[in-house]
């Protein structure tokens, strides 16, 4: 219990909590591992816990009918899943399933529900965090309804990139079309189009799988 009294105090939604307080959230909570692709939510069902990442990637995405999917983001160790469908008792607004093998805190409504109505400061933290989700929200809307698909292709490109030992940057892991298509929005056809040019350009390079940045994405195409 002790570790996760102390996994629980390092995140910001719980930083301001008292030592009892977080001790109250320790012991109605349990640790899961999850394996890769396991969803833990769906979006439309009804919210009756929450999780802190522990170890691992999770992804937050929603579907329209047909089953298409949108990436909002990822999120990693730190991270806090699911909280929003605990305040306002409506359906969960997307769906989170692992990127890898995964480690969770659960959390439980009612025990959650306690330490907000007996800390103002958690109240605070949890305003501060939706102010925050909302301004993310507010780009991802702007990006999808004002930039082009290259544009939106090339900031993901960036935002997945590190740097390699060569001093160059490549994506930590290899990507599908369709994977990246999912994340900024746009067909698989589409982005296989942006990438052949690209490739072409010599400003990205294929090598196993794995994309490597080889010089400065245009801002423009």
């Amino acid at each position: 219990m002790q570790s996760t009294i102390e996994l629980l105090g390092t995140v910001e939604l719980f930083s301001h909590l008292s030592e009892e307080q977080l001790t109250l959230l320790s012991s109605h909570s349990r640790e899961i591992q999850f394996r890769k692709n396991a969803v833990l939510m769906t979006e439309g069902d009804i919210g009756e816990s929450m999780y802190v990442i522990q170890s691992g990637l999770v992804k937050v995405y929603v579907s329209d009918e047909d089953g298409k999917e949108l990436m909002l983001y990822q999120q990693g160790p730190g991270a806090v899943i699911g909280d929003i469908a605990l305040l306002d008792d409506e359906p969960r607004s997307a769906s989170v399933s692992t990127l890898e093998k995964t480690s969770a805190i659960m959390i439980g409504k009612a025990s959650f529900l306690q330490c907000l109505q007996e800390s103002p400061e958690m109240s605070l933290g949890i305003i501060r965090s939706l102010t925050q989700r909302l301004r993310q929200a507010t780009e991802g809307s702007r990006s999808l309804a004002l930039d082009n698909v290259y544009r939106r292709l090339a900031d993901k490109l960036q935002e997945l990139s590190v740097e390699a030992p060569n001093g160059s940057h490549r994506l930590e892991k290899k990507y599908s079309h369709q994977e990246l298509g999912n994340m900024i929005g746009a067909s698989r056809e589409m982005v296989g189009k942006v990438m052949a040019e690209l490739i072409k350009g010599e400003y990205v390079e294929l090598n196993e799988g794995i994309l490597y940045l080889q010089k400065k994405l245009p801002k423009n195409w």
